[in-house]
């Protein structure tokens, strides 16, 4: 067998692969016998059969099997030992994609389309700068936060008219034009909190409702954001996105929450006994806890940002036309030429933070040990039961991620979300990042474009 390449250019490749009879003859001349001596043919005894019949039936079938293992195997071991960095896989070349006579096999001649990884070049200039945001934390957020804090740990009751700062809990039934109900409109349960309403005139239209009071409102005026609007009209984000109609209130109950008394006792509860005394104190702790919270949900931005960011400054080159014609071949399920040439531009952006990504690991020679991924999937598992207040202690941990660390998928999955995160803080470390203080809308609006 011969195994040869040839390059179009930089990015394009053919690579050509002969096979001789001598090759395969023996492998099907196996098989062949072990058929002759398993096959039952009306007129023969099992084991009789003539060979001459047995390859007339089987022969070409179990040649196409045997070639196509043979040259799996083979180009594989082809692309590690001449050290080839391919994106995707080898797919057959579109025209003159092979020579040879299946019915009168000799010799075989297979050729197919291979697309490279590009050079990367990991210079961002002089003049290259990349923006670290971080929220500001002002009085007004410690105000929030204290008020939030309060409320959490105060007593519920139940009003007959609403007040500026009680939650109304009530149903939206859509309205037409004509402020009618819509027949087959939207009809969702939800709760509103009045104080979290902007909008000024409609937060006084939600004061001084009583139990079964309705309220013609423009939804949009009370929630946040597109996203905000789904979740209380229950709409997908395009339902909710192109959602114009007024809406009809209607209240189902009040709630009015007293906010604890500052004090020992709030203070203990909130923050453990004993570690807060007085009310300066409390502030200075929720300034901490909101500013490592914030700092890493802008670390967290800051990532994603940075390396959408990369990825449009160093732009490697792909072979598009190659990359487009594998996702065809490689999909699952049947996928369209128009359906892949829309999605691309999105799907190169993956491919080239990986070729990025790739670049760093090797240039930096960076390493996942075992005890990282041990150490990760111990992390994961703490937060993920913090969620529901479960505390994990490290002998009930222990087993856990022992189990974890037998299943292939999840100890892949992690290694390669480290290997991200340590080609990111090295690429961090090329890059010239200015930190930017803004306040928390800003910092929304950010996060928003991303």
């Amino acid at each position: 067998m011969n195994i040869s390449k040839t390059n179009s250019d930089s990015l394009n490749g053919v690579i050509t692969v002969e096979v001789t009879p001598d090759d395969y003859r023996s492998q099907v001349d196996e098989l062949l016998e072990n058929y002759r001596k398993q096959a039952k043919i009306p007129g023969f005894r099992t084991g009789k059969v003539p060979m001459a019949l047995i390859r007339k039936q089987y022969q070409k079938s179990v040649l196409v099997d045997e070639l196509n293992k043979m040259l799996g195997s083979k180009i594989d071991t082809y692309i590690r030992d001449e050290k080839l960095r391919l994106l995707g896989q080898p797919i057959p070349c579109v025209d003159n994609a092979s020579e040879g006579d299946w019915d009168k096999p000799d010799v075989f001649t297979f050729r197919y389309d291979v697309g490279y990884s590009p050079a990367v070049d990991i210079k961002f200039g002089w003049f290259t700068k990349f923006v670290h945001h971080k929220v500001k934390i002002d009085d007004t957020m410690i105000d929030k936060q204290v008020r939030d804090l309060r409320r959490r740990f105060g007593k519920m009751s139940e009003p007959e008219t609403s007040g500026a700062e009680d939650m109304l809990v009530g149903t939206f039934v859509e309205l037409d034009e004509q402020g009618e109900i819509l027949a087959g409109g939207v009809m969702h349960e939800t709760t509103v909190s009045i104080d979290d309403v902007d909008q000024k005139t409609t937060a006084k239209m939600l004061v001084g409702l009583k139990k079964d009071d309705s309220v013609d409102v423009d939804p949009r005026n009370i929630s946040k954001d597109t996203e905000d609007l789904g979740r209380m009209l229950g709409l997908e984000a395009d339902a909710a996105g192109s959602f114009k109609s007024n809406a009809r209130f209607t209240v189902k109950e009040i709630r009015h929450i007293d906010g604890a008394e500052l004090g020992s006792e709030f203070y203990d509860k909130v923050f453990g006994e004993g570690k807060i005394t007085d009310e300066q104190g409390m502030r200075l702790r929720v300034r901490e806890d909101l500013s490592g919270m914030f700092d890493r949900d802008a670390d967290t931005v800051f990532r994603r940002k940075f390396v959408s960011e990369v990825i449009d400054k160093l732009n490697p080159p792909l072979p598009e036309e190659f990359l487009k014609r594998w996702i065809q071949v490689a999909n699952e399920k049947p996928i369209s030429k128009e359906e892949v040439d829309q999605e691309f531009s999105e799907y190169a952006k993956g491919i080239k933070w990986q070729v990025i990504q790739n670049h760093i690991i090797d240039e930096h020679k960076l390493e996942v040990k075992r005890e990282e991924i041990e150490s990760e999937a111990g992390e994961m598992m703490k937060a993920q039961y913090a969620q529901y207040g479960i505390p994990l202690e490290a002998e009930q941990m222990a087993p856990m991620v022992a189990n974890m660390m037998t299943q292939d998928k999840e100890v892949r999955r992690i290694a390669e979300s480290l290997y991200e995160r340590k080609a990111i803080d090295k690429l961090r470390e090329l890059a010239k990042i200015k930190e930017k203080e803004i306040d928390y809308d800003a910092f929304m609006k950010v996060v928003k474009a991303l």
